[in-house]
């Protein structure tokens, strides 16, 4: 089993963020005063997290100050999540890539801001790489993009434009901002949404020669020019099966739940679209596509299924279905951003300026992350000892408060316990429908504990 590194997350230590090359000292104290002040109170606004208006005008004035600047803080982060990334002693992990608007709808005239999808709305545009293990712990970002879209290139017809000045370039420049980032005895899986499947991203990763497994959206035609991928992998026999659990869906409202998944799979090569061939510098690929069938389907609805498209060799079952479970920890991505917009609220920060506004998405993500981490490592290691994120104060303080005693343990709870006992001070109920805790009540749960907590010094 993978060691799980140290994420201290009730009183998070900022203190890997000295090895930022800022030419003054006290604007990296001031960083660092300034992340754990967010942390105690990610959902608060700055003036109500602050101790006083002293400290919420020091605040502002880091937002402004241009010796720190968004390169500076996106590095820190991404060594200090390589560290983490070393200390489990795995040699593979997930870098998982998406993007996700940050609206600030009623803000539109916030100089900076740009176009969202909703009519009249101005926002930013997030593209983060998340590095998760195989088994689909978070560790930390790797990689970390805000933009916002220039509306004069509407006119311009996306063909028309190199790849590098393109939107979509976001997906290779964070695959190889992750990947120059990590030793060479850590190895990255890209993975992908159907906004990765296009042919200018897999190319550039095998170029590069890194592995990927990316959802296909293309119905791709083979070198030959016969034949459609999708509909070839569609009648090879059944490889094999697995049992996966969906997450919920609230979109669609329906729940989480247990599947039976059908496996087959084909390796092809497959064209180059005309489009690129017009162009130039561009080859055939070969990889292989993973077509998943759901037997299990809800009532009334359509079977799951997903196509798949990876690089990496697979001759089994057993390597389609590992392919398979690493896609599945995709949604992790997803669940970030959430906690970074539900938890911490970005959407509701009051920066009068975008600069700034991107400043504290960087910091918050460094926050979101941590929560996320400690929320699934108390599901993937529950009986680990929950000094992985927590000191002996802490742990004592939550289970004298959570247990009502004044009676402590020879040994510290595990992980799961003393995240349960967060959870419930969150108000999660721990009912046996309720499932695992999650991250919006671990939050509150750290909250209360951090409120007893200074209460506790004060008097000690």
């Amino acid at each position: 089993m993978p060691t799980l590194p140290t994420l201290p997350a009730v009183t998070p230590d900022f203190s890997f963020l000295k090895s930022m090359p800022l030419s003054c000292g006290r604007t990296l104290k001031r960083l660092m005063r300034t992340l754990t002040t967010l942390s105690q109170a990610p959902s608060a606004s700055i003036s109500a997290a602050s101790a006083d208006a002293a400290e919420a005008r020091a605040i502002s004035r880091l937002l402004q100050n241009p010796i720190l600047t968004e390169s500076d803080l996106t590095e820190a982060f991404r060594q200090e999540t390589v560290k983490q990334m070393k200390e489990t002693g795995e040699s593979v992990f997930l870098c998982v890539q998406d993007t996700t608007e940050i609206s600030y709808a009623s803000r539109g005239k916030t100089p900076g801001l740009g176009e969202c999808r909703a009519k009249h709305s101005k926002g930013l545009l997030l593209h983060s790489a998340l590095a998760l293990t195989t088994s689909g712990l978070p560790i930390g970002l790797l990689h970390q993009k805000i933009w916002t879209r220039d509306p004069s290139l509407k006119e311009t017809r996306k063909v028309e434009r190199p790849y590098e000045e393109k939107e979509s370039y976001k997906w290779t420049e964070a695959a190889q901002a992750s990947v120059e980032a990590v030793p060479e005895n850590l190895k990255l899986i890209h993975v992908g949404d159907r906004e990765a499947d296009f042919f200018e991203f897999l190319s550039q990763l095998e170029q590069d020669k890194q592995s990927y497994v990316v959802r296909a959206l293309q119905n791709r035609i083979t070198e030959d020019e016969s034949k459609r991928v999708w509909d070839e992998v569609r009648q090879q026999p059944e490889a094999g099966r697995i049992q996966v659990s969906i997450p919920r869906d609230s979109r669609k409202g329906t729940p989480r739940r247990e599947t039976t998944l059908a496996l087959r799979f084909r390796t092809d090569t497959v064209r180059v679209p005309n489009h690129l061939k017009r162009k130039g510098g561009f080859s055939p690929i070969s990889c292989t596509v993973i077509q998943v069938l759901e037997l299990t389907p809800l009532a009334g609805e359509e079977p799951l299924e997903w196509l798949l498209w990876t690089n990496l060799p697979l001759n089994t079952a057993e390597e389609a279905a590992e392919k398979v479970a690493w896609y599945v920890q995709r949604w992790k991505i997803e669940r970030f951003h959430y906690i970074l917009k539900s938890g911490c609220e970005v959407e509701k920060l009051q920066a009068r300026e975008a600069d700034r506004l991107r400043k504290l998405l960087l910091m918050y993500s460094m926050i979101a992350v941590r929560l996320q981490h400690v929320t699934y490592a108390a599901r993937e290691w529950p009986e680990a000892p929950c000094t992985v994120v927590m000191d002996d104060e802490e742990w004592q303080v939550l289970y004298r408060i959570a247990r009502q005693t004044r009676k402590l343990p020879q040994t510290p709870p595990t992980l799961n316990e003393a995240v349960r006992d967060l959870a419930k001070l969150g108000g999660f109920l721990g009912r046996k429908s309720d499932g695992d805790p999650g991250a919006k009540v671990i939050w509150k749960g750290m909250q209360a504990l951090r409120t007893v907590l200074d209460s506790y010094r004060f008097l000690m």
